[in-house]
């Protein structure tokens, strides 16, 4: 009889802690990094709508969940004053606009695919 009793705890802890890691992600995020010659406005989208959708490693691709339990921020190795192929705006767009228009093309809802206004709300300084 004990033992179930123990076992029943020990599940509701267990489930209490699964509940409270994915409550803790944010709804919304916003990107908004400090490029050298920012041209557009941050870009605001909803966490909780990708992380329902998406797999976490599919935007934080380096993140290993077991061996660490914030995801790095992208621009911890994409450098925002890098140009090149493994800048930071050259992976966000990359990664948000490829997969976006895969969706597209699989003919499920996607967000914007082509406009800059789509995901860069006016530019405010």
């Amino acid at each position: 009889m004990k033992r179930w009793l123990y076992l029943i705890i020990a599940v509701a802890f267990l489930a209490g802690g699964i509940l409270s890691i994915a409550l803790a992600q944010p709804d919304k995020v916003t990107i908004d990094n400090k490029y050298p010659n920012k041209l557009k406005g941050p870009v605001p989208l909803s966490h909780k709508l990708h992380a329902s959708t998406v797999a976490c490693t599919k935007c934080h691709h380096t993140w290993k969940k077991e061996e660490r339990q914030t995801p790095q921020k992208c621009a911890e190795c994409h450098k925002a004053d890098d140009t090149g192929e493994k800048g930071l705006k050259r992976a966000y767009h990359k990664q948000c606009q490829d997969c976006h228009k895969d969706l597209e093309k699989q003919g499920k809802k996607t967000g914007p695919t082509v406009k800059c206004s789509g995901c860069h709300p006016s530019k405010t300084d």
